[in-house]
């Protein structure tokens, strides 16, 4: 589980980049306590192990991607606060290929259960993926780190496998401050706000039960 919000020195949030960051606090913390987040940040995840992680990414991606680029396409709010930076199935793929890791996994339980999530919200309620793209946006600024030390344990080279969790390099930090500022211009009521907030925590949680099975698989693969 690789989705966290947090970053060291950040300005104090406000606006409605306070309101999605204070709702999801509590999931943020369970997910930064969760066995294989630990085991990512201390770098102890086996070659094979993260491009697990990845498969499941890009099958996520595959549906995320195009519903964000339909939802910038039908509402303005979207496509005020999305840009093709946000985009990550071609990273995702470009990892995949340089860990020789080619044979793409069936999607776990969980995967299929946040396609779907994804694929409603795209039909039903598309601003609402707002809610998504900040989690996942606001997880590079820890990701950034956990890519360091994994590049260091697996011998990677720093242009090798790490553009999933590390998408701006070292505009990493531009990027975050000019995200926030755009949340906290957006014209959303109030219900669209909390639809938002909704879709962040059911994106950590969702992320989390990826995350808890992908042990489960790995082991299954191995007996």
């Amino acid at each position: 589980m690789a989705e966290t919000t947090n970053h060291p020195k950040m300005p104090k949030a406000t606006g409605f980049h306070r309101k999605l960051k204070e709702s999801t606090q509590s999931l943020h913390d369970q997910a930064e306590s969760g066995a294989f987040q630990i085991r990512m940040v201390n770098g102890e995840l086996a070659r094979a192990e993260f491009a697990t992680f990845l498969g499941q990414m890009r099958h996520v991606h595959a549906a995320l991607d195009p519903a964000l680029e339909s939802a910038a396409s039908s509402d303005d709010r979207v496509a005020q606060i999305f840009d093709q930076s946000h985009l990550r199935l071609g990273k995702v793929d470009q990892d995949l290929e340089d860990l020789s890791s080619t044979e793409l996994a069936e999607p776990l339980p969980a995967t299929e259960s946040f396609v779907t999530y994804i694929n409603k919200a795209q039909q039903e309620n598309p601003v609402s993926l707002i809610g998504v793209l900040y989690v996942k946006e606001g997880a590079t600024n820890g990701n950034k780190f956990i890519a360091k030390k994994l590049r260091e344990t697996m011998g990677l080279a720093p242009d090798k496998a790490m553009g999933y969790l590390d998408p701006h390099g070292t505009d990493q930090r531009r990027c975050w401050n000019a995200f926030k500022v755009e949340l906290n211009e957006l014209d959303l009521d109030d219900q669209e706000q909390d639809h938002c907030v909704d879709a962040a925590q059911e994106t950590f949680r969702m992320v989390m039960n990826i995350s808890k099975q992908i042990p489960v698989a790995e082991a299954a693969s191995t007996t």
